[in-house]
């Protein structure tokens, strides 16, 4: 979480920054990206970079989390627009994410070179302890009458098996460059074994 320093910043300065951040993590993984780039983008001492923030990663997850949070509302908006159909819904999501990829090239970053941490903070998006209240957003959107679920804990365990496979399909598109509708149809094929089952 960046310090009281950074929040307290001008707004055309905390923006100028926050793109260079933006700017250096989409082009370069966590591991790579350069202090030395961020603060050059963002016309800044080196110095100030640590008063804003406690080191790299405290701005990396910083940028992550508004990230997932906008891909979160995101998701939210199409569950209400699928009238909570969980099952058209993650095909919707899975389908804006790999085409609109410039909206999304941060996200492509981070799940080229996913670490546990980054696959936690993705996780969020669907289903993650650490952040119910996303979870709790996704509950009261869908349309539970159509899913074979007992109860809140079996909800939570079949949105981390859809976000496994959606991240791994995301992953999967990037990495192999898979034709769109090839990819789509790889994606909607997977989550049917979830929706009939196999037995």
């Amino acid at each position: 979480m960046p310090n009281e320093t950074f929040f307290n910043l001008p707004k055309e300065k905390k923006q100028k920054l926050l793109d260079a951040l933006h700017r250096e993590f989409t082009k370069a993984p966590l591991a790579t990206a350069s202090i030395a780039k961020i603060i050059e983008y963002a016309e800044i001492p080196r110095g100030s970079f640590y008063q804003y923030f406690i080191d790299k990663d405290d701005a990396y997850f910083y940028i992550f989390n508004q990230q997932t949070s906008l891909a979160m509302e995101k998701f939210i908006f199409i569950i209400q627009k699928n009238k909570g159909n969980l099952f058209d819904t993650c095909v919707e999501f899975y389908r804006l994410i790999v085409e609109e990829q410039e909206q999304f090239t941060f996200f492509q970053n981070a799940l080229l070179n996913m670490n546990y941490k980054i696959e936690e903070s993705l996780s969020g998006i669907f289903a993650s302890k650490e952040k119910l209240d996303h979870f709790h957003q996704v509950q009261k959107q869908l349309d539970l009458d159509a899913l074979k679920v007992d109860d809140e804990e079996d909800l939570f365990q079949l949105m981390k098996m859809i976000s496994a496979i959606t991240f791994h399909n995301i992953i999967e598109k990037f990495s192999k460059d898979i034709p769109l509708d090839d990819a789509i149809n790889n994606y909607q094929t997977q989550l049917q074994f979830i929706k009939h089952g196999v037995l």
